[in-house]
């Protein structure tokens, strides 16, 4: 900070003076120091960011020391690494190179660049200003350099834009600003995050008012969530209509029988929607996971995830069906065109059959939000979402009560373990007190003996536990770990 006196007491005088004669034998008051220090979390955020497989560039309008002392103390450059700073005198010339740290000139960076570190990718980091950034894009020698440069200095808002838009071509490509120069990238970039409530803000699809770095983190975050529990109910909503195409319809046309109509209702109206509902509660994951989630509809993760799910489902429904053929008090029902009026297509269901598929098939649609709940790399732990196991829960013992018990009030609703009431007399159960639509079959029951009942409900637990162990061990455990260490996909290799 600077003063002295002027003569002239004219404003337009004053104005009409050069700057050198204004700054003219001015007297020194001071100096003003200004210090933009990291916060805190920065260095958490990096290191966050790495963890999660996502490599941080800084890309800004400081000198290119600065940028690069910046990068080293918040984690961005790794401890130890060598860094070449490449700059030309105008956008044109020859890019020189030189150490920061000897200051000694580097004529080929190729050998630095080719040196291997500890994990396998180059010790060597690269920093350019917006001049010898400009030439190398002229040259096209950017293109080979990309992956190495780490940090980008002296950007013009034009060459921010021209730098995202190259990463951009070769994956998702996320940028954060605070500043009116960083408007444009933000706009450019598959991702923008305004770390400011100002200008940046505005063109940007994301903001944070914190002006921190952990906001790309937490947005990644909820990002990779909200991928991965659209894939989950996409998943429940496969695996929905295999069940009913597969098990449901398949099994109904063969035997000529029918769920009863409460039963539609409860599957349709309240299992289907109430899952659909809390699949979507399960919150992100607490830490970045070093992968992404997939995003292939037909990929091998939701291939496996889906198809073990169905075929696991279809096992069982017909080990039921064995099952239920050996039983000593089983009475066939197929094809009984003499003992049921077809006609009454709503009381299809009064035979052991219909019993049959009924509880199992219920089984499988209320284990269908566990199944896919179990996305602890991306979402909250599947003991997080407490509204998807408050439903379930419910649910299981709601079915598990009607399947268990004698014949009562509320399985009569459903036409399950219940039967006219001369009939359930003769069995020696109690007669109902509540009107109940003859049965449709010879039998005039449906009741199934205690002690299957509970060797069903066995199948049942067996059928969720064979599921829910295929999507643990297989889908999202160690045998998709062996799987991706034996057969890696095509990714970008890149040092974080």
């Amino acid at each position: 900070m600077a003063h002295k006196t002027l003569d002239v007491r004219d404003p337009a005088a004053v104005g009409a003076l050069a700057q050198d004669e204004l700054e003219r034998g001015c007297d020194l008051l001071g100096l003003l120091v200004f210090r933009n220090m990291l916060k805190d979390d920065t260095a958490q955020a990096i290191a966050e960011l790495k963890r999660g497989g996502t490599r941080t560039v800084m890309i800004t309008g400081d000198t290119a020391l600065t940028g690069v002392f910046i990068a080293r103390q918040c984690g961005m450059v790794p401890p130890g690494s060598r860094v070449l700073l490449g700059e030309c005198a105008a956008p044109g010339d020859d890019v020189q190179w030189v150490d920061v740290d000897t200051k000694e000139p580097v004529a080929d960076i190729g050998p630095r660049l080719a040196a291997a570190g500890p994990d396998g990718f180059p010790a060597t980091e690269l920093a350019v200003g917006g001049a010898a950034f400009e030439s190398l894009c002229k040259t096209g020698a950017i293109d080979a350099l990309l992956f190495h440069v780490r940090v980008f200095a002296r950007m013009k808002p034009t060459h921010k834009v021209e730098c995202v838009e190259r990463h951009m071509r070769h994956g998702v490509t996320a940028m954060c600003g605070d500043g009116g120069n960083d408007c444009g990238a933000l706009r450019a970039a598959h991702v923008g995050i305004a770390l400011s409530d100002a200008e940046a803000s505005i063109v940007s699809p994301f903001s944070s008012a914190d002006r921190s770095v952990m906001a790309c983190v937490e947005l990644l975050r909820q990002g990779r969530a909200g991928l991965a529990t659209s894939f989950a109910n996409f998943a429940a909503l496969i695996c929905y209509g295999q069940i009913m195409g597969i098990s449901l319809k398949m099994v109904s046309f063969y035997f000529a029988i029918s769920l009863t109509q409460n039963l539609w209702m409860l599957v349709d109206g309240a299992i289907a929607t109430a899952l659909m509902l809390t699949i979507s509660m399960s919150g992100p994951a607490r830490r970045l996971a070093p992968q992404r989630p997939t995003s292939r509809i037909l990929g091998p993760q939701m291939l496996a995830a889906v198809g073990g799910t169905v075929l696991i489902n279809f096992a069982f429904m017909a080990l039921a069906y064995v099952w239920l053929f050996r039983q000593d008090w089983f009475r066939c029902n197929e094809h009984a065109t003499a003992e049921v009026d077809v006609t009454k297509w709503w009381l299809l269901g009064d035979n052991y059959e219909a019993s049959v598929l009924s509880f199992v098939a219920t089984f499988q649609f209320i284990n269908n939000g566990m199944v896919v709940n179990f996305g602890y790399r991306f979402r909250a732990a599947w003991y997080r979402n407490y509204a998807l196991l408050a439903v379930s829960g419910f649910l299981v013992a709601f079915v598990s009560a009607m399947l268990l018990a004698d014949p009562n009030r509320v399985g009569c609703a459903f036409r399950l373990n219940c039967g006219d009431p001369s009939a359930l007399a003769a069995l020696g159960y109690a007669a109902p007190s509540w009107r109940i639509e003859p049965y449709n079959n010879l039998l005039g029951h449906n009741v199934i003996p205690r002690d299957s009942r509970y060797r069903l409900w066995g199948l049942c637990l067996g059928n969720m536990a064979a599921a829910n162990a295929w999507q643990v061990l297989v889908v999202n455990g160690p045998v998709r770990s062996l799987l991706r260490a034996r057969f890696p996909l095509r990714r970008l290799r890149c040092k974080l």
